[in-house]
């Protein structure tokens, strides 16, 4: 009869567990990594889907001056041109993507009840080239630019791990359809 200390029959299956669980926390890490990956690509799709009709919104106020191979937001007044750009909406645009819920000074997106993700600090920036450049060979186009501040909270660590905030910045240029 042999001692039990000596006999090594069922000495891998600690091993077996600890692979398991290794592999199981790892493959939760990388699901995790994918799901913030998809949600931000899918909010800065719209939102930059929102800048890009901002910006198409802006046509008629853009001087279509394709033959000097510029553009910029300008009326005509009585006297000479006058800047004029508006910035849009965009947060009703992302409401009515992504179905986001206002909640204070933030845009919610719930999901079951659960935080999927918040949006807020939205800064919109418009960018009108000088009207009549001297060179036309650097010049600047009609852009609208934004960054929004992205939270998503984990669901990987239980509530204890902190939640992903990130800035993200979007930019659409206005481009005449026909030009030389």
């Amino acid at each position: 009869m042999k001692p039990f200390w000596k006999d090594r029959s069922g000495s891998g299956i600690p091993l077996t567990v600890a692979a398991v669980l290794a592999v199981l926390i790892l493959s939760c890490a990388v699901y995790e990594y994918l799901r913030l990956s998809i949600i931000a690509s899918g909010v800065r799709d719209a939102v930059q889907s929102a800048i890009i009709s901002v910006a198409t919104e802006n046509y008629s106020n853009v001087y279509p001056s394709l033959r000097q191979s510029y553009s910029g937001g300008y009326i005509r007044s009585s006297n000479g041109w006058m800047v004029k750009v508006s910035s849009g909406d965009i947060y009703t645009r992302l409401v009515a993507t992504l179905g986001l819920a206002q909640e204070g000074n933030q845009y919610v997106k719930r999901t079951g009840g659960q935080v999927e993700y918040s949006l807020s600090d939205l800064q919109v920036t418009m960018q009108n080239p000088p009207f009549a450049p001297a060179s036309t060979e650097n010049a600047q186009q009609f852009t609208a630019q934004a960054v929004i501040h992205l939270e998503v909270p984990l669901s990987f660590g239980w509530g204890h791990l902190p939640s992903m905030k990130a800035n993200l910045p979007i930019q659409a240029a206005y481009r005449p359809r026909f030009s030389k």
